[in-house]
């Protein structure tokens, strides 16, 4: 196989990290909200996004100027909140910021360049009082821990190429 051809594979495929990592988390809510939660978190809104997950995460990545690895991020930061709070159930109506506070978390603790919350408030179409509010419920659902392994991002990204490839 030509190796120009396996690099723009690669690079191809890589692109597509946001919409598996959309496709992902669509199938974990298709079962979660056939689920009553009686749980409701700041995440929570009345209503479910007109928009769908991969067109916000396509504007997220658009207006952010964050690199893929903080999408990668964001869905371990999503792993780890299920995995410490097992009463919090993802569905649609939470999903969207829920991803949104993650991705910005993992935007301020892994790229050199970031801006100023009311910016992202903007691009996430929240207040900047909810971010704010979102990113502090979040390290706190998280135990602040935002450090991940090495192996543990190439275990999530090796996944989600492979997926990509669907």
């Amino acid at each position: 196989m030509d190796v120009e051809f396996v690099g723009g594979m690669q690079e191809f495929l890589e692109d597509r990290i946001i919409y598996s990592i959309a496709r992902v988390l669509d199938e974990i809510v298709r079962e979660t909200d056939i689920i009553e939660s009686p749980q409701q978190t700041v995440f929570h809104t009345n209503k479910k996004p007109s928009i769908s997950l991969a067109k916000y995460l396509e504007r997220i990545q658009m207006y952010s100027y964050c690199s893929n690895e903080c999408f990668i991020l964001a869905l371990i930061y999503i792993d780890r909140i299920q995995e410490k709070n097992q009463d919090v159930v993802i569905n649609s109506f939470c999903v969207h910021r829920f991803m949104f506070a993650c991705i910005i978390l993992s935007i301020k603790y892994n790229d050199d360049d970031y801006y100023k919350n009311d910016y992202y408030a903007r691009v996430g179409g929240i207040t900047i009082s909810e971010l704010n509010k979102l990113e502090e419920e979040l390290l706190i659902m998280l135990d602040y821990e935002l450090y991940v392994s090495q192996k543990q991002y190439y275990f999530y990204k090796d996944k989600l190429m492979r997926y990509a490839e669907l």
